[in-house]
């Protein structure tokens, strides 16, 4: 399988979640939907695009079938784990504990940073969406945990 391959069908798993999430803020609250439904709207039409245009990249390549590089099919399947893993993180302990968690893990795992770079890009990252929760006044639903 190659990269156009994968590519494709991690930009399917982005489409159908962008697509999720539309049809789920279509059931909120007037007031709610604003911001929810207007991000999964942008996040449809571009995945749907950019899906289109790789299926018309893979066509003009099948013509040119030399040189393709094969990359393992759990690839695009471990970043979609990622995702997976982290709306599981928000449901069951929150935005705040879940970014925290993702993204220490994925800049330690993936991106091979220091622990110290890691705490630092976390702590500011914290720093960043607490703000912007307090400038917008943002509510965060409850979870499992019930933070």
């Amino acid at each position: 399988m190659n990269k156009d391959y994968l590519n494709l069908i991690f930009s399917g798993f982005l489409f159908s979640l962008f697509t999720f999430t539309l049809i789920e803020a279509l059931t909120f609250s007037k007031l709610a939907q604003f911001f929810p439904l207007y991000i999964s709207v942008a996040g449809v039409i571009l995945t749907f695009v950019y899906f289109i245009a790789q299926v018309f990249t893979i066509y003009k390549q099948q013509k040119k079938e030399e040189n393709q590089t094969i990359l393992p099919l759990l690839q695009p399947l471990k970043y979609i784990g990622w995702v997976i893993g982290y709306l599981l993180l928000i449901f069951i302990g929150g935005l705040l504990l879940a970014t925290v968690i993702f993204l220490f893990t994925f800049l330690i795992f993936e991106s091979k940073m220091k622990l110290l770079s890691a705490g630092i890009s976390v702590v500011f990252v914290l720093i960043c969406v607490s703000l912007l929760s307090s400038a917008l006044d943002i509510y965060w639903p409850t979870n499992l945990i019930g933070f």
